[in-house]
């Protein structure tokens, strides 16, 4: 069975979707989303900024308005800055994990790598906010992300 590549707006909804709906109920990553995105129709707002975000990433199409870095940050405040290097690589091994059931083909490797980048920046920019850019166990040290 040939699977589709992530090569339209479409796709990336589908992907958003279910990729979402693994993270909502992971032990360890649900608790932010959930915590912080807490009724239906925020979350149905945040899966479209999100796909505006994948399909401007990807497909280099414009319609993404939003601060990644600063949301972020605000959920490391909000949970007592205590995201570390393991809600990362647990959110990419999700992402990769997602993708490979449902997609392949060159737009869908991209997707990979750029979220393991990602990974690696936002949790740069988490730590460039906290006090003292102070790191809990699982810090830069053990960014592997793949």
């Amino acid at each position: 069975m040939n699977k589709e590549d992530i090569d339209n707006r479409y796709n990336i909804e589908l992907l958003i979707r279910a990729f979402y709906a693994k993270v909502r109920k992971d032990k360890l990553l649900g608790p932010f989303f959930n915590g912080s995105i807490k009724t239906e129709e925020a979350w149905e707002e945040h899966l479209q900024l999100l796909v505006s975000f994948w399909e401007l990433n990807l497909l280099e199409v414009s319609g993404f308005n939003g601060n990644p870095a600063l949301a972020h940050q605000g959920v490391d405040k909000s949970f007592k800055h205590s995201i570390t290097t393991n809600h990362f690589e647990r959110w990419v091994e999700l992402w990769k994990e997602t993708i490979d059931a449902d997609f392949e083909g060159p737009m869908a490797e991209k997707a990979k790598m750029r979220a393991t980048n990602m990974a690696k920046g936002m949790y740069k920019k988490v730590l460039d906010k906290r006090p003292g850019g102070f790191i809990l166990p699982g810090g830069p040290s053990g960014i592997s992300f793949g």
